[in-house]
C-alpha cells in the first residue's frame, strides 16, 4: 500500500496458493479409494500483487494537496502491458470530471505531432540536414527547425497539416493553428470537445492545444507501432510510417535529456522517451508546464502524460518538483521490490 508522507509504496508479504489441479486430481483419488482417505494438498508461494490503481490514484492526488498547487494538473498513465488506463484533471482539491477531456496549452509537446508529420512527409528517409532539424527541434526545444519542417510540408499550410494528421488519427482535441515565430498568423480556429468546456479555464493557447489523454495515446501509438510494427500510425499512414521510423521517432524523444520533471523522478540511466514543455503568458510568468513521455522499467512501461496550468505564475520550483514527485511515485508502482 502506499506510505503516507512519501512517493513510495510499503511492499506485501508473499502469500500461498493452493495447487486447484493437483488438489483435484488426489481429492479425486481419495474418494475412489477405500484405504487412503488422507490427502495432503501442495501450495506455491505467490508474489504480493501490485496496489491497485485506486491506491495509486490516491496517492497522487495526495502529493498534488502537499504541494500547495492550486492550479489546473491533468495526469494519464497508461501500462503498456495491460493497456489500463489512469485519468483523471485536478484542481486545487475538485476533481474535474473526464470525458470530454480538458484542453490545455501543447506548448512544445506539439513537436510530437510535427515530427510524425515529417516521418509521413518524407516516408521515413531523412536526410543529416531533415535529421539535425528534428534533432534541434526535439532535443533542444527550438522552434525555428519546427517552422522549418512544417514549411517542407507545406509553405501555406505546414501547421493545418499537422493538425489534419492528428485528426486522421482520431485525435479531435490537438491541433496546430499557425507557426511558432512572433506575428506568426493564425491559419485556422479550432473549436474542439475540450475547448469548448465552460467548468474548467486553462486558458488554452489558440496556435497550439491538446489533452494529457490524446497526447499519451499518441505517444502510446508510437509505442506499439515500435514494437510490433502495428498499431494506429502503419494503419493510418500505410507505406509512410513503418515499424523502423517509429523506432527511430522513439530514439530522438530519448534524446531529449533535460534531468527534470519525469526524468528527475526516475533513476538514472532509465529510458525516457519524452517532449517536455513550458510557456510564458501575456504578462512574462510560466503558466503552463508539460512533460509527455515513454518510460521504460524493469516492472512493465508506461506511458505518463502530465500537464499543469496556473492563471497567475506556476512556479517553476514548485511544479518541476510535484511533476518529478508524481513521477516517482508512478515508478515506485511499478518498481516496489526496487523503488
Amino acid at each position: 500500500q502506499a506510505q503516507p508522507n512519501s512517493t513510495s509504496f510499503a511492499p506485501g508479504k508473499p502469500g500461498r496458493a493452493l495447487d486447484i489441479d493437483r488438489a483435484v486430481i488426489l481429492v479425486s483419488d481419495a474418494l475412489r479409494s477405500p484405504t487412503q482417505r488422507v490427502v495432503n494438498l501442495t501450495y506455491h508461494s505467490t508474489e504480493p500483487p501490485r496496489p491497485g490503481k485506486q491506491n495509486l490514484q490516491t496517492l497522487l492526488k495526495q502529493l498534488i494537496d502537499e504541494s500547495g498547487f492550486d492550479g489546473v494538473i491533468g495526469v494519464y498513465l497508461l501500462d503498456l502491458q495491460t493497456r489500463d488506463e489512469l485519468y483523471f484533471v485536478y484542481e486545487n482539491g475538485r476533481d474535474i470530471p473526464v470525458p470530454p477531456d480538458v484542453a490545455f496549452t501543447a506548448s512544445s509537446t506539439i513537436k510530437i505531432p510535427i515530427m510524425i508529420s515529417a516521418f509521413r512527409h518524407y516516408k521515413g528517409q531523412l536526410d543529416d540536414r531533415i535529421m539535425t532539424m528534428l534533432l534541434d527541434m526535439i532535443k533542444l526545444s527550438e522552434n525555428p527547425p519546427a517552422d522549418e519542417l512544417m514549411s517542407e510540408l507545406d509553405p501555406a499550410r505546414g501547421p493545418l497539416l499537422v493538425t489534419e494528421n492528428m485528426r486522421d488519427l482520431g485525435l479531435e482535441n490537438t491541433f496546430l493553428a499557425g507557426y511558432f515565430y512572433d506575428g506568426a498568423p493564425l491559419l485556422a480556429y479550432y473549436q474542439t470537445p475540450a475547448n469548448q468546456r465552460t467548468d474548467v479555464d486553462t486558458s488554452p493557447d489558440i496556435y497550439n492545444q491538446t489533452t494529457p489523454a490524446e497526447m499519451g495515446t499518441l505517444l502510446a501509438d508510437l509505442y506499439d507501432c515500435a514494437t510490433a510494427g502495428g498499431g494506429a500510425l502503419p494503419a493510418a499512414f500505410p507505406g509512410e510510417i513503418d515499424q523502423a521510423a517509429c523506432q527511430q521517432m522513439l530514439d530522438i524523444l530519448a534524446k531529449d535529456k533535460i534531468g527534470v520533471l519525469i526524468e528527475a523522478g526516475v533513476p538514472e540511466g532509465t529510458r525516457v522517451a519524452h517532449k517536455h514543455g513550458w510557456i510564458s503568458g501575456p504578462n512574462g510568468v510560466i503558466q503552463n508546464i508539460s512533460d509527455a513521455g515513454i518510460v521504460y522499467t524493469p516492472g512493465g512501461d508506461y506511458v505518463l502524460s502530465i500537464y499543469t496550468y496556473h492563471p497567475r505564475e506556476a512556479i517553476w520550483q514548485q511544479v518541476s518538483q510535484l511533476i518529478a514527485e508524481l513521477s516517482d511515485a508512478v515508478y515506485n508502482y511499478y518498481n516496489i521490490p526496487t523503488q
